[in-house]
């Protein structure tokens, strides 16, 4: 995601403001993502690896409807697929089980 707040306050065409829960972005109030309509979710790399899922709260405005705002609450890292039962054969095999 790429920081692409404006200095004048407003988001540039086709992006709104975002606010971030705890996770990588929680502090930095100079984000923008796509939108408006905001994107039900928003995965973000995290800096030691892997990646961070933000999901949408709610849609807001700072003073007026046509300046939204984005709230996202962070979910954590991105969850591993679980196993299909051919892949948890071959580990049983690998392990001798």
């Amino acid at each position: 995601m790429e920081d692409v707040f404006d200095t004048t306050g407003r988001p540039p065409h086709g992006w709104m403001h975002a606010l971030f829960g705890t996770g990588p972005y929680s502090e930095d109030v100079g984000r923008c993502v796509p939108g408006p309509p905001a994107p039900e979710t928003i995965t973000v790399p995290r800096p030691e690896g892997g990646e961070h899922v933000y999901r949408l709260v709610t849609v807001g405005s700072w003073s007026a409807p046509d300046d939204p705002i984005a709230v996202y609450n962070d979910t954590g890292p991105v969850p591993q697929p679980p196993l299909s039962e051919l892949e948890k054969s071959w580990l049983n095999r690998r392990t001798g089980q």
